[in-house]
């Protein structure tokens, strides 16, 4: 194919629309990166009691819910001259202004001065400026890509990008809390050095990445009651099968359980490293995703990794003490998070367009609010369980040597449990075939 006719194919993506687009993505894994340490300058810097710390942060996630539909309905709503969904681009703004206020606090501040600042920027990072670029993420993607597959090429190659970019904060990051975060100067300091630089790299997106205007020429741009979002949430069940799919591995991931596997029955936690070096190797296998979404659908890719990874969880029930077995129990088990993570707009765009065709509002921040919305209950119900589980298999942390029920309830949580959750992701998939056979036959008659 020709240069000419290659930036013609609706299917191309540039190299240089493509890296622009990843840019507020890295950005934005960057504050979770960060956030890893908040709790660590809470109680060694500011001197704050680790489990009020604790409780503030879950009040705020209890509020972060909340806010997710309200989100989606705002962006729904929006029709500007830049755009439906380009304009919230510039939260970024406002969630690193947030994140380095929630890291200057002082060290002389009471404590009810320093709980009420913790609570309200972090509120303000990730339930009102960070869900605004979640919910107008779909949106926008849709409207700057013009097929389904270059919304899979974008998903899958930028996954790479967003890796790579956020292993450099994540490798960084901790060298200079080494050297910095020894005070709350420091670690002011420290918040400035990287916030200006992310808050830059984040706004390349909203500078060079614009909607286009002939994308969805035929959806309708009239105003989202309170009313259609009901109806639409209620009648299409699309959206939840989706929801459910992509809200499972967040589930598992939120269990932890391998933290304790690794501590109680491998006996080295540290070995857990080796496991989590796989994540870097399994992204390889998101390159092809752009060429298996030329015959299957979204949804039949994450049915066959999830059944891909119900082998691994199986095997992995087996695998004892035994590193290889282990190793490839987890590669396998982790493959159905790629699908999951990368693959949600080009399903979101499926059941836009079964709205559309249903008479109704196409509502892409509304589909992907419900589906945000669904992983932080399912992050929730994963921390909920870890604890209940355990605590029926008689776990105590203080005890030196853990009861075999516990070692029990432990091998299951690591394994069994995860399995049983594939099989949830696998019949999702089946039940999601009708909408994939009229994406096709739409696909064909187009």
């Amino acid at each position: 194919m020709s240069r000419k006719n290659k930036v013609q194919d609706p299917d191309h993506v540039s190299i240089g629309k493509l890296v622009a687009w990843q840019m507020r993505p890295i950005s934005l894994g960057a504050v979770t990166i960060i956030t890893m340490y908040l709790s660590l300058y809470c109680t060694d810097t500011l001197g704050m009691p680790a489990a009020l710390v604790g409780t503030l942060l879950m009040a705020s996630k209890i509020f972060d819910g909340a806010t997710d539909l309200f989100a989606g309905w705002l962006v729904d709503n929006t029709n500007t001259k830049l755009g439906k969904a380009r304009p919230y681009e510039l939260c970024i703004i406002g969630v690193w202004i947030c994140m380095y206020a929630m890291f200057a606090a002082s060290d002389t501040w009471s404590l009810t001065v320093k709980s009420v600042w913790l609570f309200v920027t972090y509120t303000l990072v990730f339930s009102v400026f960070s869900t605004l670029l979640n919910a107008a993420e779909t949106p926008y993607i849709v409207r700057a890509f013009k097929t389904p597959l270059a919304v899979t090429k974008v998903s899958a190659y930028g996954g790479v990008i967003v890796t790579l970019g956020s292993m450099v904060v994540s490798v960084s990051f901790p060298i200079f809390v080494g050297t910095m975060g020894t005070s709350a100067a420091g670690w002011r300091r420290l918040m400035a050095m990287y916030a200006i630089p992310l808050v830059c790299i984040g706004l390349l997106r909203f500078f060079f990445v614009k909607e286009e205007a002939d994308v969805n020429e035929t959806a309708k741009e009239e105003r989202v009651g309170i009313k259609d979002i009901l109806q639409v949430v209620t009648s299409n069940r699309y959206i939840w099968l989706m929801a459910l799919a992509c809200m499972v591995p967040q589930l598992v991931t939120s269990l932890s359980a391998a933290t304790y596997y690794f501590t109680w029955i491998v006996g080295d936690i540290s070995l857990y490293s080796t496991v989590q070096m796989l994540s870097i190797v399994s992204l390889i296998v998101i390159i092809f995703f752009p060429t298996l979404m030329k015959k299957y659908s979204a949804m039949q890719l994450i049915g066959f990794f999830a059944a891909v990874a119900f082998a691994g969880y199986i095997l992995l029930f087996f695998a004892g003490t035994n590193m290889p077995l282990l190793l490839i129990g987890s590669f396998l088990g982790g493959l159905v998070t790629l699908p999951t993570s990368y693959m949600k707009s080009p399903i979101i765009m499926q059941i836009s367009d079964y709205n559309e065709h249903n008479g109704k509002p196409r509502m892409e921040a509304t589909m992907a609010a419900v589906a945000n919305f669904m992983n932080k209950i399912g992050s929730a119900f994963g921390s909920f369980l870890l604890g209940i589980m355990l605590t029926l298999g008689g776990y105590d942390g203080n005890l030196e040597v853990q009861p075999d029920g516990a070692l029990t309830m432990i091998r299951i949580l690591f394994s069994l449990v995860p399995a049983i959750f594939m099989i949830v992701v696998v019949l999702s998939s089946i039940g999601f075939r009708p909408l994939d056979k009229f994406s096709k036959e739409k696909e064909l008659q187009g």
